[in-house]
């Protein structure tokens, strides 16, 4: 028994992300000023910061999540059905055990917590805690949910969960688009989008029967000795864990402590488009770690180095061009998408694109380091950040604001990445630092000149006065880096070798179209 293609894997989980992430940002721009609109900031801002308060409950996972595809992957390599299956049913008991603790942990923060939170008046608090019981539900029940996303994504199976979560977030959108539009509020708002993630568990289900047809769950399979050696892996997962909710979560709990829920809701734009950076950046960074298991099980310490290089020097080229699109055109997209009174979330945006670079180009490099077995590396480096975050954003949002809490995220960021985590992952696959740099970082600075001196020509002589035209303005930019990209930052090899890589995605993509392609040499039947 064997997985889907690695390679195959890539190349569709790929797609199907950019396909997801086109949803998102179509929908975002589009929902986003509309549900602000309806809610009013206050109202929006209280949502984010109540949501915020559910990412804690995230650290219940205890770093099970990654653990578990670990554990899965090794048992799919040596085909043990049998073990697969208990590992599965092991998980779905301790999975549902901490979904009771977190709806417990939910009752304590309604009672104890909201209540006694800055800023919120009476009404708040009683919506607030009304919106905590509502999400908390759903986050309860998608604890032994986890088992299944954990095992398509074990068995490289992406395009599978993306092309649901493509779905379910279609779904989602028509529906936070009609219950606001008949003129309901926050509370049937969040009852309504809390009722499509649950019955989105199911289509999770089946996607994991696709990808293991023979998954049999028995909770008397339960094995200590199973959660005995998950867990050994996992505890500096968890520890990642928090640091990574720590920085997601702690801004919205900062700025609404110290400005007020208003300040919330402005500074979520800045959020939504340092997350659209990300994500359009790094669809290939979250498909790699079941791939780095597997290429370390077999000791393939070359094509891990070709995976830290290309990877890194791929992430970073991307990003590096998505950033300076974003922030050439950050303000006059701001006012164009928000209107008037969002100002306040330009100059945080600054500082967050820089952490936003500085967390893409570390995608591969923490994949190498945790598949490699540098988990505990990894654990401490980002315990640090998240200590060295909530330090900064609290000394600096008094005197700066949203600026300088976001500055309070970036620094940590940027400063692990280089200091430590570049040194680490190039001792892991024998490559020098300096050579690294030099392979990975040209290409991404070759294109920067051009394509900067055109946006700031475009911003001088044609200020583009809709969406529209900063789209059309922004693509002219994306077009000179590209092309500056191709033609002078990469090697002819490099260059030869990534131009074969797409003409293979391309005849892939061909050939799954074509319903009479049945030989394995391609050849069409009669």
């Amino acid at each position: 028994m064997s997985a889907t293609s690695p390679a195959r894997s890539l190349m569709t989980g790929t797609l199907t992300k950019y396909a997801l992430l086109g949803v998102h940002i179509a929908s975002g721009i589009f929902l986003m000023p509309f549900t602000i609109r309806h809610l009013g900031t206050s109202e929006y801002g209280l949502w984010m910061l109540v949501a915020s308060m559910t990412y804690y409950f995230q650290l219940l996972d205890l770093g099970y999540g990654n653990g578990l595809v670990r554990q899965i992957a090794d048992a799919d390599a040596r085909g043990d059905v049998g073990e697969i299956n208990r590992i599965l049913s092991t998980f779905v008991v301790v999975y549902s055990a901490i979904g009771v603790i977190a709806l417990a942990g939910v009752a304590a923060a309604m009672i104890w917590i909201i209540p006694r939170f800055p800023n919120l008046t009476p009404e708040q608090i009683a919506r607030a805690q009304v919106v905590l019981a509502l999400m908390g539900v759903r986050v309860a029940i998608g604890f032994p949910m986890t088992v299944f996303g954990a095992m398509t994504y074990a068995r490289q199976r992406f395009a599978l969960n993306n092309a649901v979560a493509i779905a379910v977030a279609l779904v989602n959108g028509g529906v936070t688009y009609l219950v606001l539009a008949s003129g309901h509020g926050l509370l049937a708002l969040v009852s309504a989008t809390t009722a499509v993630g649950i019955g989105s568990y199911g289509l999770y289900a089946w996607t994991a029967k696709r990808a293991f047809p023979q998954m049999r769950l028995r909770p008397s399979a339960f094995s200590s000795r199973l959660v005995r050696d998950v867990t050994t892996f996992s505890a500096y997962l968890f520890l990642i864990g928090i640091a990574i909710q720590v920085d997601l979560s702690l801004d919205n709990v900062v700025i609404g402590a110290a400005l007020g829920t208003s300040a919330v809701a402005v500074y979520a734009i800045t959020l939504r488009l340092a997350d659209f950076q990300r994500q359009l950046c790094s669809p290939l960074n979250d498909l790699l770690f079941p791939i780095v298991v597997r290429l370390e099980a077999g000791g393939r310490t070359e094509a891990l180095k070709s995976m830290l290089i290309d990877g890194t020097r791929i992430a970073l080229t991307l990003v590096v061009g998505v950033t300076i699109c974003l922030l050439g055109f950050a303000s006059p997209l701001i006012a164009r998408w928000m209107g008037p009174g969002f100002e306040g979330s330009i100059a945080p945006l600054y500082c967050l694109a820089i952490a936003g670079v500085a967390l893409v180009g570390q995608g591969p490099l923490g994949n190498i380091l945790l598949g490699t077995g540098r988990h505990r590396l990894v654990a401490w480096v980002a315990i640090a950040g998240a200590v060295t975050n909530v330090t900064l954003s609290l000394a600096l949002v008094g005197k700066y604001g949203m600026a300088g809490v976001a500055a309070g995220t970036a620094v940590p960021v940027a400063a692990a990445t280089l200091f430590i985590l570049v040194p680490a992952a190039c001792r892991q696959v024998d490559v020098t630092v300096g050579r690294f740099a030099r392979l990975v970082a040209v290409a991404p600075t070759v294109g920067a000149v051009p394509a900067v001196l055109t946006c700031v020509a475009l911003r001088a002589s044609l200020p583009p006065a809709s969406i529209q035209a900063i789209l059309v303005e922004g693509a002219v930019v994306g077009l000179v880096y590209a092309v500056s990209v191709c033609a002078f930052g990469l090697e002819g090899s490099v260059r030869s070798r990534y131009v074969g890589h797409v003409r293979e995605l391309v005849e892939v993509s061909l050939a799954r179209l074509k319903p009479n392609a049945t030989s394995a040499t391609g050849a069409a039947s009669p």
